[in-house]
């Protein structure tokens, strides 16, 4: 009887060694994480106002023509006081070797920023990397550099069906290139910017045919052949003939 009771156990203690086991080797890995870190501060001696959330973004900013891809981030609500501190996971399967990476630290109130970094950070490389430091400056949109979303055509509104993208545009200073998206095609072009005034020439794009935005496109197109100058009003900016009349409102984003 005893020998039995014995043989009953020992079955059981294999059949649950087995199945610990298999739930072993059946759980998946976890992806392999990296981590960025490092802080982020502003020089103004200010306290953030209620509701201030502090982020830190690591961007795929290979494209100087498309917005940057977003890797991996972190957010912090009431932050308190500079400096923040971040870290980063992210998976380094993601990280091409021929892609640029670029770690971005900014400070939002609802949609607008109050800081942002303005220079851009690489990902360092090696684990065995020093911690980032970022310096924010407040946010304050300029004519060049700044990605600038269509939100006006002359007097109307621009009014996005569902999954539509917004134009916007980028005037790049480092070679007098404005580029984007105008509502199905990639935009592309030259600008010169003297004071308050502002030209566009050797407008193209792209030639593929969309269900949506080609009507807004062609638009798009057209004021910017009539642009003489410009204005700019804290995030927005305002394009202009020669008249002085606005052909077109951007807002950044």
């Amino acid at each position: 009887m005893a020998s039995q009771t014995i043989r009953r156990l020992a079955s059981s203690a294999a059949v649950l060694a087995l199945a610990v086991l298999i739930a072993a080797c059946s759980t998946p890995a976890s992806p392999p994480t990296a981590m960025v870190s490092g802080t982020a501060t502003y020089r103004e001696r200010m306290a953030l106002p209620p509701g201030a959330v502090f982020e830190a973004r690591l961007e795929d900013v290979s494209r100087a023509d498309a917005p940057a891809v977003l890797i991996a981030s972190i957010r912090a609500e009431s932050p308190g006081a500079p400096p923040f501190r971040f870290a980063i996971p992210y998976d380094p399967a993601r990280i091409a070797p021929a892609h640029n990476y670029a770690i971005r630290a900014r400070v939002m109130l609802g949609e607008e920023p109050l800081f942002v970094s303005d220079t851009r950070v690489p990902l360092p490389s090696g684990p065995d990397a020093a911690p980032l430091t970022i310096t924010m400056v407040r946010a304050a949109a300029t004519l060049e550099d700044t990605r600038w979303e269509l939100v006006r055509l002359g007097d109307a509104p621009v009014v996005l069906e569902a999954g539509q993208r917004a134009p916007y545009i980028v005037l790049a200073a480092s070679d007098r290139r404005v580029s984007g998206f105008a509502g199905c095609n990639r935009l592309m072009g030259d600008y010169k910017a003297e004071g308050a005034k502002l030209t566009f020439t050797q407008l193209a794009g792209t030639m593929m045919a969309c269900a949506q935005g080609m009507e807004l496109e062609q638009a798009l197109h057209a004021a910017l052949a009539k642009v003489a100058g410009w204005r700019l009003e804290g995030n927005d900016l305002t394009l202009l003939d020669a008249g002085g009349t606005a052909l077109a409102s951007f807002r950044s984003g």
